[in-house]
């Protein structure tokens, strides 16, 4: 008796690859709690439900608490959270350096790569109070500058590492005086490190930074959107300071942070609340990845493409008599990332255009090696908007 057999073909779409872009990472001062957290040990929370099953509490580590607990006000519960905290006997230099195990470099390698944001804090009275010293130069704790060039070296191992990752530094102990900042659009090319600069509330320091606020608005906007921007809506913090001053009252200040490449708080006129004033790194404005949302983007094309091009490393490639590339076999190639990542990314609006380059002149044969070129088109910004206004008849 004849039949007809029918079977199902499957891997033919081209599945979208999931980058967990909102993720992020926090290593702060803190201490052991008896019968409950232990000092340097990294674990994930997803609510302050978890972080009180990992017992952390506010009696035994404020410090701490109060960024967790602005980290959710500001994600959400469910937003994925690293954490470990570090003893005072540390400081921020040391929390970034990359020879420090059971600091940030140890959160990022529990967190095997998920981590995309990274933020450290110290706390600086818990330092001092601990016999450590507490210079300020620039404005800042000087540790802080050392902790950006810190950070520098360590992202840029894990990037070659195919773990790419941005950080936040609270620029802690800040002086009041913006002048003396050191400027961090002039000379400096640490484009994957930001430093913070403000609080939301000095009732337990006026050194600190609300480096956990600004952990949760990123873990809650796409990759390609500004932690500024006006239409998200104001930050859930009704108080907001520079050092021990109110942003109120501190005049212009915040405007010359904001210019010495800082993120900070600002305010708008007949818009209440507080927001923040950019994502500026570390970096001159002519940087590619001047702004975290830039860097936040490439990093996910960078996971993208990797993923993507990992399932072609030793497999057969077609040549021509001469060893160079069938022309063919390059635009499939080509293809595969192009539609990987425009169905993640440009379909969400994260960037405006991908293209790819495979060159097929290149000779395979001689050296083993493919050469891909990838350019992404990011968004842009209304940053700035001038607006002719007047009568007409």
């Amino acid at each position: 008796m004849g039949r007809v057999n029918i079977s199902l073909a499957n891997g033919q779409l081209g599945g979208t690859i999931q980058t967990n872009d909102g993720i992020t990472g926090l290593v702060v001062t803190g201490v052991s709690e008896s019968g409950g957290y232990t000092i340097g040990t990294p674990i994930l929370v997803t609510s302050m439900a978890d972080v009180a099953t990992a017992g952390i509490t506010e009696t035994n580590n404020p410090f701490a608490i109060k960024q967790l607990q602005e980290f959710y006000d500001e994600a959400g519960t469910g937003a994925q959270l690293y954490v470990l905290l570090t003893p005072a006997t540390m400081t921020i230099a040391q929390i970034a350096s990359d020879r420090t195990a059971d600091a940030a470099k140890a959160l990022l390698d529990f967190a095997a790569g998920k981590i995309k944001v990274l933020g450290l804090l110290s706390d600086d009275l818990a330092i001092a109070a601990a016999g450590g010293t507490i210079s300020v130069t620039g404005a800042l704790n000087d540790d802080v500058y050392t902790a950006a060039a810190n950070m520098a070296v360590l992202a840029q191992a894990y990037f070659v590492a195919e773990k790419p990752f941005r950080a936040i530094i609270g620029g802690t102990s800040y002086n009041g005086v913006p002048g003396s900042l050191t400027d961090e659009t002039d000379g400096t090319t640490n484009n994957r490190t930001a430093i913070l600069i403000g609080d939301t509330n000095i009732t337990y320091s006026s050194a600190s930074a609300c480096v956990g606020l600004l952990l949760g608005v990123v873990s809650s906007i796409p990759v390609q959107r500004k932690i500024s921007r006006v239409r998200t809506g104001a930050l859930t913090n009704i108080n907001a300071y520079a050092g021990s001053a109110t942003v109120e009252a501190t005049g212009t200040d915040m405007e010359v942070i904001a210019r010495k490449g800082y993120i900070t708080f600002t305010t708008y006129p007949n818009v209440s609340g507080y927001f923040f004033s950019g994502d500026p790194m570390c970096t001159a404005t002519t940087d590619d990845y001047c702004m975290l949302a830039r860097g936040r983007v490439i990093d996910k094309a960078h996971i993208l493409a990797y993923t993507t091009f990992v399932q072609e490393v030793d497999d057969e490639v077609p040549v021509n008599a001469d060893g160079t590339l069938d022309s063919g076999f390059c635009k499939w190639l080509e293809q595969q990332i192009v539609n990987q990542v425009n169905n993640t990314m440009t379909a969400n609006k994260e960037i405006s255009n991908v293209n790819c380059f495979i060159d097929p002149a290149q000779n395979i044969l001689s050296t083993n090696q493919l050469n891909v070129v990838l350019k992404i088109t990011p968004v842009g910004y209304a940053t700035d908007i001038e607006i002719s206004l007047g009568f007409q008849q």
